[in-house]
Order: C-alpha cells, then sequence, then structure tokens
C-alpha cells in the first residue's frame, strides 16, 4: 500500500502558540510528512514576564539591561526560541510575519491574508492547523471581542479560501487545502473528535517550553505545564500524554474503522489498561 505523505501548515497568531500542536508535528515529520511553522505575529508585546516584573517595582530598583530592551530585540529572542524548539520536533520551516500583537486585528492589517496566501501556494499544505477560532472562551477580551488568537486563525482561514480562487490576469497554480484541524487544548473534552498520543514525544515538548524563557518559562514550570495540559487529555483518552483536535467538519469516509487503541482498551483487562495509563506498558495504538 502506497505511503500517504502529508504536508502541514499550522498558524499561530504569537512564537509560542505553535506548542498547542507540537508533539503531533514532531509525529509526522518522523514520519517523514513536512511541516512548517508561521506565526502571524512577532509576539512583541506578549508575556514579557521579566519586564512586567520590573515595572513593579520603583524606578531606582529596576534592571536597565531590562526596562531598556527595544521591542525588537525581544521579538527577535522570541523568534529564536520559537526556531529552536521547532527544531526538536523535526521543523525547520519556521516564519514569523511581521505584525504586532496585543492587538492585531484583520481589519487593520488585511495584507495578512495575501502573506498567508502565498506561503500555502508555496508549501501546498494537506493539512491546516490555523489555532483556535470561533470558539474559544479562554482566550477572549473581557468586551467579548475576539483576540489575536482568533484573529490569526481568521487570516489563516481567509487565506486558505483565497490560495484556491483564481486570479485574474495571472497564471498561477491556485491549492486546496484537503483537511482542517484545530487544537482541541482549549475546549471541552467532549468536543475533541481524536487525540494524537505525543507521549513519545513528552521529553521534547517540556524541553521546548523551557525554551521559552523569555515569558519566564522555569524547568519545574515547563515540566508541570505539559504534565498537566498533555497528562490530563492522556488520561481522559487512555495514555500519557495526548493532543486534542477539532474536525472543521466531519470527514467522508468508505467505511465505519475502529482505531487500535479502542479495540485494545475495550478487550483488555482494568489491570493492564491501569498498568498502561501508569507509563508501565510501551506500546502505542496505530
Amino acid at each position: 500500500m502506497e505511503v500517504q505523505r502529508l504536508r502541514i501548515l499550522s498558524v499561530g497568531a504569537h512564537p509560542h502558540d505553535l506548542m498547542h500542536a507540537a508533539g503531533t508535528c514532531g509525529v509526522h515529520t518522523r514520519l517523514g510528512d513536512t511541516v512548517t511553522w508561521v506565526s502571524v505575529t512577532n509576539g512583541a508585546f506578549t508575556h514579557n514576564e521579566d519586564l512586567a516584573d520590573e515595572l513593579l517595582k520603583p524606578p531606582a530598583q529596576r534592571d536597565p539591561a531590562i526596562v531598556n530592551q527595544t521591542q525588537e530585540q525581544y521579538a527577535a529572542m522570541k523568534e529564536q526560541e520559537l526556531r529552536t524548539a521547532a527544531a526538536l520536533f523535526g521543523v525547520t520551516d519556521v516564519r514569523v510575519l511581521p505584525f504586532l500583537d496585543r492587538p492585531f486585528r484583520l481589519k487593520n492589517h488585511p495584507e495578512a491574508i495575501d502573506m498567508l496566501r502565498d506561503i500555502i501556494l508555496e508549501t501546498r499544505p494537506d493539512v491546516l492547523i490555523p489555532g483556535y477560532a470561533h470558539l474559544s472562551r479562554h482566550h477572549r477580551l473581557n468586551t467579548g471581542l475576539p483576540d489575536d488568537h482568533n484573529e490569526a486563525a481568521y487570516a489563516a482561514l481567509e487565506a486558505r479560501t483565497a490560495a484556491q480562487i483564481p486570479r485574474y490576469g495571472t497564471s498561477e497554480q491556485i491549492h486546496k487545502i484537503a483537511a482542517t484541524y484545530y487544537p482541541g487544548l482549549y475546549y471541552e473534552k467532549d468536543q475533541y473528535d481524536f487525540i494524537v498520543d505525543v507521549s513519545d514525544w513528552f521529553e521534547q515538548i517540556v524541553e521546548a517550553e523551557l525554551m521559552f524563557k523569555s515569558q519566564g518559562h522555569t524547568p519545574a514550570y515547563a515540566r508541570r505545564r505539559i504534565e498537566v495540559e498533555l497528562g490530563q487529555v492522556g488520561w481522559f483518552s487512555g495514555t500519557l500524554y495526548g493532543e486534542p483536535f477539532l474536525f472543521e467538519r466531519p470527514a467522508l469516509v468508505s467505511k465505519i474503522t475502529v482505531p487500535a487503541s479502542m479495540l485494545r482498551q475495550a478487550r483488555e483487562g482494568s489491570k493492564k489498561h491501569i498498568s498502561r495509563i501508569s507509563g508501565q506498558l510501551p506500546d502505542k495504538p496505530d
């Protein structure tokens, strides 16, 4: 049977947002698939915890090296952190668009759609992971208006549409993306459509979290965050660590198929299941 090779495009609002599907990307690069990461903003105004801590102090007690850092310097640091983290998952194609965050509003930067469209036409992905548009109650401003995350995802979706529409007066080849999946970490468990087992990538994910020192991440924080976020998904799905996703729309299939992991859980005894979810059994679902 022919091996399916996929091209995946993951789009986030800020550099760290690409971590929401990092383990899944590692799974696919290991299989020989290609992955591109795009951050719509440079993250210059997001999670600068060192500066926030310094500005809580009286002026005389502040560290000049931190308070005098420019937004360009901070953004460059975040981009390097992203590239270093991406390499842990075999992702070498990393793009950071030149837009400022907090806020990023698509109505103010419609050119973001054309830039993402160009990336789609260049990389020709089969799968789009656009962040969490529509949807997330977690990332909304108190006003109820969408924030950077939603706006960046809308830009990716608009670019997806633009890439498949012919433009008059050009001969460029259009492209249609086959499937769009939303990362599910900020959704309720009963909304998940599927979960990717990323247990083999746990240490790389922790290491990648630690890369974002600009956001104040420490070894203890990075490990605890991944244990809690991906561990509760893994517990829910019967493995150690998982990354959840939502379908944009139902998939058309030729027949009902049952994943090997579900058959296994139904057929193995309770003691074996407890051993598996405790990390004492090495085998993984197909």
